[in-house]
């Protein structure tokens, strides 16, 4: 009924928290980052015009700007009907 339990020793354990913790750091400066550019997206809409309560997308090779548009329920991606 029991397990068999191990435990890493001292050495290995300190190193895989110390892994974990730069981990975690990196996942801070990754949100971090990605709100700075939310932000300094979002101050950009006015000068081209953008709408705030819009969605875009970003073409990183060309400069692109396109509106993101939501189907209405029964319509169909594509096409004609």
């Amino acid at each position: 009924m029991f397990k068999k339990i191990k435990k890493l020793d001292k050495s290995d354990l300190e190193e895989l928290q110390a892994r974990m913790q730069m981990i975690n750091q990196y996942k801070l400066v990754v949100q971090s980052l990605e709100s700075q550019k939310d932000r300094w997206l979002v101050n950009k809409y006015f000068k081209y015009g953008l709408d705030i309560n819009s969605e875009y997308t970003f073409d990183l090779g060309t400069g692109k700007i396109s509106q993101v548009t939501a189907n209405k329920p029964g319509e169909q991606k594509g096409g004609a009907s």
